[in-house]
C-alpha cells in the first residue's frame, strides 16, 4: 500500500506540475500599456496584463503602447509600438527559451546567464543574446541594434541554410539598410538615441511574481483580414501561416483579396481552373488507337 500510495502521490505531483506549466504558457505579459492585441489562430483578442504568452501568438502593439513579456529564468522582452511581432510555434522545451520574431518596431531584450540563449529573428537576420541586454529597431528595409550590456551574436544567413555568427560586444551599435552588409560603430548614432522610446531606456522591471494567479480571459474581437495576414504570408514563416489562415478562405472578402496575390500554397484552391484541364487529362482513360484501313 505504501508503494501504491507513493506512486499516486508522484503521479498527482507530475500532473500538477504539467497543469501549472500549461497554465503559465511560455511566458507572462506583465505590462500592457495602451492599445495592444494578440492573434490566436485567426481571431484577435485584446491583450491584458497577466495573460499567458502562447506559441503562435502574433502581437500587434499600437502606437505609443508598450507590451512586456517575461520568460522563465529572468529573461524579458519589451516591445514599444507601433510594433508587430510573433512567438514562433516551436515545441516548448523547459531547457530552451522561445524564439521571438520582430517584423517591425522597437524592442528591448534582456537575457540572464541562468537562461538558455535567446533568439531574436529580424526580417533579414537574427540575434542571439546569451547574457546581456540589447535594444533593437527594424522594419522591412532597415535593422539596427545596440548592445547595452553583456554580449550578443549577429546571425547572418549563409549558404545551404546555415548561419554565420559575428560577435557583438557591449557598447557596439550595428546597423544596415536594404541589401547592404551590417556596419558597426563604437556607440549608437544620435538618430538612434533620439528615436529610441523612453520606456526602453530604463531597466526592464521584474513583475512576473505579481501574476501567479489564474490568468484573465482575453476579450475576443474580430477575425483577421487579408491585409493584416499579408505580411506573414511571405518569408520564412509563409508556409506556417498559409496553413493557419487557410480556414479564412471561406470568407468571401478574404478569399477575393487573397486571389489577387501570389500565395503558392493557396493557388489550387483559389484558381482551380488552372489545374482542371491537366487533372482531367491525367485521369481520363486511354482511348483505343484507330486501326488503319487496308
Amino acid at each position: 500500500m505504501n508503494v501504491l500510495h507513493a506512486a499516486v502521490v508522484l503521479l498527482l505531483a507530475l500532473w500538477s506540475t504539467a497543469a501549472c506549466a500549461a497554465e503559465r504558457g511560455i511566458g507572462i505579459f506583465t505590462i500592457v500599456d495602451g492599445d495592444a492585441r494578440v492573434l490566436r489562430k485567426t481571431t484577435w483578442y485584446r491583450l491584458e496584463a497577466g495573460a499567458r504568452a502562447e506559441p503562435g501568438d502574433v502581437l500587434d502593439v499600437g502606437e505609443h503602447a508598450q507590451v512586456q513579456i517575461e520568460l522563465p529564468r529572468g529573461s524579458a522582452i519589451s516591445a514599444q509600438g507601433p510594433a508587430l511581432a510573433y512567438l514562433p510555434e516551436t515545441k516548448v522545451d523547459a531547457k530552451a527559451s522561445p524564439a521571438f520574431m520582430l517584423m517591425r518596431g522597437w524592442i528591448k531584450a534582456a537575457n540572464t546567464a541562468k537562461a538558455p540563449p535567446l533568439r531574436l529573428d529580424l526580417p533579414s537576420s537574427a540575434l542571439r543574446v546569451d547574457d546581456g541586454i540589447v535594444v533593437v529597431h527594424c522594419d522591412a528595409m532597415h535593422a539596427e541594434f545596440f548592445v547595452e550590456s553583456g554580449r550578443a551574436s549577429l546571425l547572418i544567413p549563409a549558404a545551404r541554410g546555415k548561419e554565420q555568427a559575428r560577435d557583438a560586444a557591449e557598447g557596439e551599435f550595428w546597423h544596415k539598410s536594404g541589401d547592404r552588409a551590417f556596419e558597426t560603430d563604437d556607440r549608437p548614432s544620435q538618430a538612434f538615441i533620439a528615436a529610441m522610446p523612453r520606456a526602453l531606456r530604463d531597466r526592464l522591471p521584474a513583475l512576473a511574481s505579481h501574476f501567479e494567479g489564474t490568468p484573465p480571459a482575453l476579450p475576443a474581437g474580430r477575425e483577421i483580414t487579408f491585409a493584416e495576414a499579408e505580411p506573414w504570408l511571405s518569408g520564412s514563416v509563409r508556409r506556417t501561416f498559409a496553413r493557419r489562415f487557410s480556414t479564412r478562405l471561406a470568407d468571401p472578402a478574404f478569399r477575393s483579396a487573397a486571389a489577387a496575390h501570389n500565395v503558392p500554397e493557396w493557388d489550387r484552391m483559389l484558381h482551380p481552373e488552372r489545374y482542371k484541364p491537366r487533372d482531367a487529362d491525367a485521369t481520363a482513360p486511354p482511348q483505343p488507337s484507330a486501326k488503319r484501313q487496308p
